[in-house]
């Protein structure tokens, strides 16, 4: 049975959208409430840049939450959002509110820490520390030494290291997530604040770490973290951020992310080749653009390029700009005879839409050779996940393909970018990914991974 609390929650996403839920359970850093609403209304990763929380008109909590978990239970969503120290309103809890007790004492046990994993998380620390203080010094010779190549010297030098640095941190993290999955529920947010704060500096001084974790526009994996991914290289203000930069981007969600984009690059040429050998130009859908690299790399590498059509969509209209940017400088120098239409649109409102219209027409009044989605899954609860393979399926001309990716926990990445990067997704294996197949029995349905097996794609034939 919930524990209920009589307290006023109340939040606004990054959109603007206002709703209001029922607390349920109360953690020093989590908050726990029912949310009475469409199951599209809020996704993993999710940053609530107003959430507040009242007790009989005081406030106990406001600032921002990020959405770690979401449950549908058919009439609700029971959610889970993470709380930021800063918004803790201290002095309303010192005054002993007596529906709160149960919450004071969980604020004082919370600090239980698995031994072994004090011990591993300390050993990563000394670890960076060392690295850092090394670093330092290598730079600060470097640049009094300075013979006009001091610049040169650094990238050198950081590219010769970072793998080495690479290699100790893994050992030990391999570790730390093996002991990780161990830690009991009630205990992992108290884990999760310890790692924070002890290895949270180390990886927030790096362009990657600070803008996946304060996720300026809202959410995580927007496009500037999966372009960081794609150039895979060290960036930063010093060699210390450098290295740490080069770490990240070498993970496991990383190199998978990397070989996403060559998945789907290929899918494009072979569905491109498919469509032209009939005779006419190709339709492409890509919903969540981000970046759209894949479709860059496909221009520059094949001539199809010339006899393709692309809509992209996306809810966010700064990552639309970029993508229309990007694109429009590979046409110019490689296919100029493609062409991009943008749609400002989120897969809630395209979801609704579906609805309203016929499911082939709910872009625009075309029907498509090829639809993919890759990344949305990822955040996205189950039914919205079944419900958009159908809508992309109805979209797709007979012979079409459906494509759509998401990440599945088979490395050892998960419990490090949720308690340092405070990057929450929902995995899936390839049972779970079946049960989104449309409903067509002569559909072709397959679930295929890249060679990382982290992430894998669900694809959908329409027969010919």
């Amino acid at each position: 049975m919930k524990e209920e609390i009589e307290a006023s929650l109340r939040f606004a996403t990054s959109r603007g959208e206002e709703f209001e839920g029922h607390l349920v359970k109360l953690g020093r850093f989590e908050a726990v409430f029912d949310l009475y609403a469409p199951d599209d209304s809020l996704r993993m990763s999710e940053v609530l840049p107003q959430f507040s929380l009242k007790l009989r008109e005081q406030t106990l909590y406001e600032g921002k939450a990020t959405v770690s978990s979401m449950v549908n239970h058919g009439n609700h969503i029971t959610c889970r959002a993470l709380l930021d120290e800063r918004g803790v309103n201290t002095a309303m809890l010192s005054e002993g509110a007596v529906s709160f007790a149960e919450f004071q004492k969980r604020w004082l046990t919370g600090y239980r820490i698995l031994p072994e994993f004090k011990i591993v998380v300390t050993d990563v620390t000394i670890l960076l520390s060392q690295v850092q203080r090394w670093l330092d010094y290598v730079q600060l010779t470097l640049r009094a030494n300075n013979n006009g190549t001091a610049d040169q010297e650094e990238q050198r030098f950081i590219e010769d290291l970072a793998p080495r640095v690479i290699n100790s941190f893994n050992a030990l993290h391999e570790r730390f997530e093996e002991i990780a999955y161990r830690i009991e529920p009630e205990l992992r947010e108290a884990h999760h604040n310890f790692t924070w704060r002890e290895w949270g500096p180390y990886f927030l001084c790096t362009p990657f770490g600070y803008r996946t974790f304060y996720k300026p526009l809202g959410y995580a994996g927007d496009y500037e973290m999966m372009d960081m991914i794609h150039r895979n290289a060290p960036e930063g203000d010093t060699l210390f951020a450098k290295a740490m930069h080069a770490l990240l981007v070498s993970q496991w969600p990383a190199e998978s992310v990397r070989l996403r984009i060559a998945h789907l690059k290929q899918k494009l040429i072979n569905e491109v080749a498919r469509v032209v050998r009939s005779g006419r130009r190709a339709r492409i859908l890509n919903v969540g653009c981000g970046p759209g690299r894949e479709v860059q790399y496909f221009l520059r590498e094949s001539a199809l390029g010339n006899h393709a059509d692309f809509t992209f969509v996306d809810f966010n209209e700064e990552t639309l700009k970029y993508a229309r940017e990007q694109f429009e400088e590979t046409r110019r120098q490689f296919a100029p005879m493609a062409t991009l239409e943008t749609r400002h649109m989120s897969v809630h409102t395209l979801l609704r839409s579906a609805v309203k219209r016929p499911a082939a027409a709910v872009v625009t009044k075309e029907t498509y050779d090829f639809v993919y989605c890759a990344g949305l899954y990822d955040y996205l609860a189950d039914a919205t996940c079944k419900a958009l393979v159908q809508v992309f399926y109805n979209m797709i001309e007979p012979g079409g393909l459906v494509c759509v990716a998401n990440m599945h926990d088979a490395k050892p990445f998960r419990n490090f970018i949720e308690f340092v990067l405070d990057w929450h997704l929902i995995y899936r294996d390839s049972a779970r990914l079946w049960r989104f197949v449309p409903d067509d029995p002569a559909a072709e349905n397959a679930v295929i991974a890249e060679p990382t097996a982290v992430n894998l794609f669900l694809e959908s034939r329409r027969p010919a």
